[in-house]
């Protein structure tokens, strides 16, 4: 196949649903190529389009359709539920009638979880789930992990739209340190060096008034809940360079707490997954999507949490993480995934994947 991808490339989203796909489908002898106007005149067997950054894809959708091209349409989030209080929420509110143009207009949609499909096909019968899938060359485990002779890392990864989620699992972190010796190291967030320095330069470009946004309140809620917590922090680090920094973190565990909230049940577990390449335990909140994958969960309050998380900090979390990392090599590795990229690329089958049930959970 000749396949034309019409995508930013410096977002986690093009890592996971463009990049790491295309890879392996080159390596399957397929075509793959970013569409730009300089792209070579011969047409494309498939246009795959992503989310909604470019007004031109409407006029691109309707030339592929003209001259017989398949138009795929993937999304990994339900940008029609993204909250007020997310930071994206004003671009994507400009964007959703462009998502809505070629979400509707598809031969088919790609996406992350059957959560998804289902409320996307509100919009289009013909959606195939392809999951999220690591990549294992991109991810080294460092050395003498799980051993008792160190102090405990517990740690967060990810972008600056999870100021609510981190909220939720602080207050059991807080009161956990008081009588456990670790350290909470959070990475991502921003680009500046400290998340100090990060509010002095909202206050400096947005005045006083921005904390009285949703946003902004959400974010000095996050900041006064880290509080009195040992933590550690660095920031944002290039799509291409952050499985590397992940599994310099050197996690004992990963964290993925999130509010349940309509929005957030269409996502993914990405988390998941990189805390189990980089040689982390995952535990995460008891919402979707992670009630369904996740082994270790903790409903969404201070007791739930600060219990699942000593649990894991006293049990067998070698075993743990082994339970977990095969998991995800077994069913979200794009090694075996990318049959499934192909086959729906290719309009051979739906290329819908068996969901596998959530693992047992290990006990010390």
């Amino acid at each position: 196949m000749n396949i034309f991808l019409l995508t930013e490339t410096a977002s986690g989203c093009y890592k996971w649903r463009g990049a790491i796909p295309a890879k392996y489908l080159q390596r399957r002898g397929h075509k793959v190529q970013i569409f730009d106007s300089k792209a070579p005149v011969e047409a494309p067997d498939v246009m795959v389009f992503y989310r909604a950054h470019f007004q031109e894809g409407i006029k691109i959708a309707e030339w592929c359709k003209r001259n017989g091209i398949r138009v795929v349409f993937d999304t990994d989030d339900a940008l029609d539920l993204v909250p007020p209080e997310n930071l994206n929420y004003k671009a994507v509110q400009q964007r959703l009638a462009l998502y809505d143009h070629l979400l509707r207009g598809a031969d088919v949609v790609t996406t992350t979880t059957e959560t998804l499909a289902a409320h996307l096909r509100k919009f289009n019968p013909n959606v195939t789930v392809v999951p999220n899938s690591v990549d294992p060359e991109e991810w080294e485990m460092p050395a003498e992990r799980h051993t008792q002779d160190h102090q405990i890392r517990l740690g967060w990864t990810g972008s600056p739209t999870h100021f609510a989620d981190l909220g939720v699992a602080l207050d059991a972190v807080r009161e956990l340190q008081k009588k456990r010796d670790f350290l909470l190291a959070l990475q991502g967030i921003c680009a500046e060096p400290s998340l100090d320095e990060l509010m002095q330069v909202l206050l400096i470009r947005h005045g006083r008034q921005f904390f009285e946004k949703p946003l902004g309140r959400t974010i000095k809620r996050f900041m006064d809940k880290l509080s009195g917590i040992r933590y550690e922090f660095s920031p944002n680090v290039p799509v291409a360079e952050h499985a590397r920094k992940v599994c310099s973190l050197s996690l004992d565990i990963g964290i993925a707490p999130l509010t349940d909230n309509p929005f957030n049940r269409h996502k993914s577990c990405i988390k998941y997954y990189e805390y189990a390449m980089s040689g982390a335990v995952t535990v995460a909140s008891h919402v979707l999507p992670y009630s369904d994958e996740v082994s270790l969960t903790a409903k969404n309050n201070r007791d739930a949490w600060k219990q699942k998380l000593e649990s894991v900090l006293d049990g067998d979390r070698a075993a743990m993480w082994r339970q977990q990392r095969d998991w995800v090599l077994q069913h979200r590795n794009i090694e075996t995934t990318v049959e499934l990229w192909e086959r729906v690329l290719s309009g051979e089958s739906d290329g819908k994947p068996k969901e596998s049930p959530v693992g047992e959970e290990v006990h010390a």
